[in-house]
C-alpha cells in the first residue's frame, strides 16, 4: 500500500503543478518578446501605451521616450508603458492603366 500512496500523490501533485508551470511558460515568453519590443524602439514609431494613448516616439533615452501625442504636444514616458507597436496599414495597390489598344473593360 506504500506504493500506492505515493503514486497517488505523485498523480495529484501533478495534476497541480503541470498546468502551473505551462501558464508560467507561456506568460515568460509573452515578457519576453514585450521586453524586445520596447528595446527596439525607435524615433518615428507609433506606439500605444497601457494608458492607450497613441503616440509618435520622438526620442528613445533608454528606461524613457519622448513621444508625441499631438503635433507639439511632447511628453515624457518610461518605455516599459508601451504597450505596442502600430504598424502602418498597407498602402492600396495604384490602379493599373489599360495597355496601349485595351479598354477598360477588356481588363
Amino acid at each position: 500500500m506504500g506504493r500506492m500512496d505515493f503514486l497517488m500523490i505523485l498523480v495529484v501533485l501533478l495534476i497541480f503543478l503541470l498546468p502551473s508551470m505551462l501558464m508560467m511558460r507561456g506568460q515568460k515568453k509573452r515578457q519576453r518578446q514585450v521586453q524586445e519590443m520596447q528595446a527596439s524602439i525607435a524615433p518615428g514609431d507609433k506606439v500605444v501605451n497601457v494608458a492607450g494613448f497613441h503616440a509618435t516616439v520622438v526620442e528613445h533615452n533608454g528606461d524613457s521616450l519622448l513621444v508625441e501625442l499631438a503635433p507639439g504636444v511632447q511628453v515624457t514616458m518610461e518605455t516599459a508603458g508601451v504597450m505596442k507597436r502600430v504598424e502602418d496599414p498597407a498602402a492600396p495597390a495604384p490602379a493599373s492603366e489599360p495597355a496601349p489598344g485595351e479598354t477598360e473593360q477588356e481588363r
